[in-house]
Order: C-alpha cells, then sequence, then structure tokens
C-alpha cells in the first residue's frame, strides 16, 4: 500500500461525504432561490416595460402641446386667408387663396384627428401603466416574502455551512489541483454528484457495473488511484464512500 495514495483516498472519501452534506443543506431551500432569480428578473423586465410607456406617455403629450399649438397657427392662418379672399382683385388671385385656405383647414382637420387619436392612445396607456404597477407590487411583495423564507433558511443552515465549506477547503489543499480539479469535472458529470464510489458486490458502486478481479485487486491494494471504465467515477476500497 502507497502510504500517499492511501491518504489521497481517504481525502477524496471525507470531501465526499462534506459535499454530500453541503447538497443536504442546498436542497432544503427547495426551488426558492430560482424562484426568487425568476421574479428577480420578472421585476426588472416589468420595471424596464413601465419606464418605457412612461416614456411614450410623456412624448405623446408633448406631442399633443405641439399640435394644440399648430392649430391656434393654422387656424390663424385661415382666418388671414378668410380675409383675403374678400379683399381679390382677379380669379388668379383668388385661387391661389382658396388653395392656401383649403391646405390649411386639411391640415387642422389632419391635428384633429390626430389629437382624438393621442387623447385615446393617453387614455388606453394610463390605464395599462396603472395595472403594470398594480402587478409589480404584487409581484415585489411576493419576492418580499420569497426573499424571507429564503433568508430564514439560510440563517438557520449558516453555521453548519460555513464549518463544512471550511473543512472542504482544508481537504481541497491537501489534494492538489489537479486531483481536485478531476474530482470536481467527475462529480459535475455524474447524475448523482458522486465523485466516489466504493465496490459493492464486486461492481462500481456509481454505476453497478462489474468491476475486473485484476481492477479490483488494484484497487485494494491502494497503490494507486483507480477510475471506473465504464462511468469514470473514481474507486474506493472502502465502505465509507458510498451513495
Amino acid at each position: 500500500m502507497d502510504k500517499n495514495i492511501a491518504i489521497k483516498l481517504t481525502k477524496l472519501s471525507d470531501i465526499q461525504e462534506v459535499d454530500i452534506h453541503l447538497n443536504d443543506i442546498i436542497k432544503l431551500r427547495g426551488t426558492l432561490p430560482d424562484e426568487v432569480s425568476a421574479l428577480q428578473r420578472y421585476i426588472k423586465k416589468m420595471s424596464e416595460k413601465i419606464v418605457e410607456n412612461e416614456d411614450l406617455l410623456a412624448t405623446l403629450q408633448q406631442d399633443i402641446v405641439n399640435k394644440k399649438e399648430f392649430l391656434k397657427t393654422t387656424e390663424k392662418k385661415v382666418q388671414r386667408y378668410e380675409a383675403q379672399q374678400m379683399e381679390v382683385r382677379n380669379n388668379r388671385e383668388y385661387d391661389a387663396i382658396t388653395k392656401e385656405l383649403e391646405l390649411s383647414k386639411l391640415d387642422m382637420q389632419l391635428a384633429e384627428k390626430f389629437l382624438r387619436t393621442a387623447y385615446e392612445k393617453i387614455e388606453k396607456g394610463n390605464i395599462d401603466l396603472e395595472e403594470l404597477n398594480k402587478l409589480l407590487k404584487i409581484k415585489e411583495n411576493e419576492l418580499t416574502l420569497k426573499n424571507q423564507e429564503l433568508e430564514t433558511i439560510l440563517k438557520a443552515s449558516k453555521t453548519e455551512e460555513d464549518k463544512l465549506n471550511r473543512k472542504r477547503e482544508n481537504i481541497k489543499n491537501t489534494l492538489g489541483e489537479m486531483l481536485y480539479n478531476t474530482y470536481e469535472r467527475i462529480r459535475t458529470n455524474v447524475p448523482n454528484s458522486l465523485a466516489v464510489v466504493s465496490i459493492k458486490k464486486g461492481a462500481c458502486g456509481g454505476c453497478c457495473i462489474v468491476i475486473p478481479p485484476q481492477q479490483k485487486l488494484v484497487i485494494y491494494e491502494r497503490n494507486k488511484i483507480v477510475s471506473c471504465e465504464h462511468c469514470g467515477r473514481m474507486i474506493i476500497a472502502s465502505e465509507e464512500a458510498t451513495d
């Protein structure tokens, strides 16, 4: 038995146990972290939508002010053209003034139509904005409750979680970067997050595929770290690291 390898195998088993406990703590949170994140994204989008709608309404209000001013100016032009019609000396002047008068009246009609449509848009926009703000308030309250619930769970497990994380960091340092990275790679790629398993009834404790006799002997000798040929998990002889 290689003592250095034996120590590494023990540490692998230890970090596995720590990660199992940490995962159990995380499971207590359930879907709350995801729900909180989803609500935060939703509220952010809704807030942006509200600001966008407010900007559109503000622009529309300014357009109304401008269009009203345009109407006043155009109405004065109409009055002036109508007065000029009474003073024309020939048909050519009359026709020219009449054309300008008709164009100005058309401008007024279009401006009045714009104002009617703009007022309708503002009315609808204000209703929509009110509904969005109500919904935003509901979602913000929901987020507050979810955050409080999550905070309670996090607070209850903080001491134990901090202790486990400190222990994990110490074990990580003894494993060395290469072995730790291998452990993490396996852990993130297997279904149950178990990178280290023991022999169970002559088979890999992770995938349950029978281990060849020669490979089993190497595992028990503890002269090297052996990985399952099928699932890639690291296999130890001890019964401590089981799933």
